[in-house]
């Protein structure tokens, strides 16, 4: 006999609408009766970890079927990757309940009290950790990694806005001619070089949006785009250009429109 997990009950009998209950299922090369369903459990953070790709069936048939090797730990110990699925039950905390567990192994490994654990205790919340952990050293690698591109897309935004100041050098020379001041021109290049970066911007928010649907698409992984960290980036991508193209609007507003007008 067995008892399927959600995923497999799904997978199997749910499109037909079939009563799972006494039918006959493969697992291995054996077959099973089917005498139970388990209900969808609950996933760890909104993340799905497998959860319910599970079946449940007698431990002597799986040690029939497909036999138990022993994993060696140390030179001379080993032992048998086996997992233990537990609940709580009502009215009894996670924290006691895992004290309970705790006790009972050592007693049943017959460890001392001077002597480490030799099993391990994992909850969802051990995993959301670890989840934390390799969150966080992703986001700063990718801190490093945009930093880097933010300084070489700047250093091009000034060489371009610099381009742009000597082949208009004529045009700043009229406008200054005919009654523009420094702080006039100052600010056109200024808006200029932050409109280049803030379409940079827009399009790296639209790309990378584009990427995380698809990834949240295929794989089912949790996506967050809060309209925030859209007016941040924007924001951000603004304000690289404002000051990398603080030197060639400077250059530009300092130009004298004597000698622009010369400039051939």
């Amino acid at each position: 006999m067995t008892v399927l997990g959600n995923t497999p009950y799904q997978l199997l009998f749910a499109p037909s609408g079939t009563n799972a209950i006494g039918k006959t299922v493969r697992v291995g090369n054996e077959r099973f009766e089917v005498v139970g369903v388990f209900d969808k459990r609950p996933a760890a953070g909104g993340f799905n970890l497998g959860q319910d790709d599970f079946v449940v069936i007698p431990y002597t048939a799986y040690q029939r079927i497909f036999g138990l090797k022993p994993v060696r730990i140390s030179r001379t110990a080993s032992m048998l990757p086996i997992q233990i699925a537990l609940v709580p039950r009502e009215g009894v905390s996670q924290a006691a309940a895992m004290g309970d567990v705790e006790r009972v192994m050592r007693i049943r490994h017959g460890l001392k009290l001077d002597q480490p654990n030799d099993f391990d205790l994992l909850t969802q919340d051990s995993v959301l950790k670890l989840w934390d952990q390799i969150s966080q050293g992703t986001f700063f690698a990718l801190i490093v990694i945009s930093s880097i591109a933010l300084m070489v897309g700047g250093i091009g935004v000034m060489a371009i806005m610099s381009i742009s100041v000597t082949e208009r050098t004529r045009e700043i020379g009229v406008r200054k001619a005919l009654g523009a001041r420094r702080a006039e021109i100052l600010f056109q290049f200024l808006m200029e070089a932050a409109f280049l970066t803030s379409l940079g911007g827009v399009l790296g928010i639209g790309l990378g949006s584009a990427i995380g649907w698809t990834v949240h698409l295929v794989s089912g992984f949790p996506i967050s785009l809060p309209w925030w960290s859209f007016a941040i980036g924007i924001g951000f991508s603004a304000s690289v250009g404002l000051f990398f193209g603080m030197y060639p609007a400077f250059k530009a507003s300092r130009l004298d429109p004597i000698e622009a007008l010369r400039y051939e």
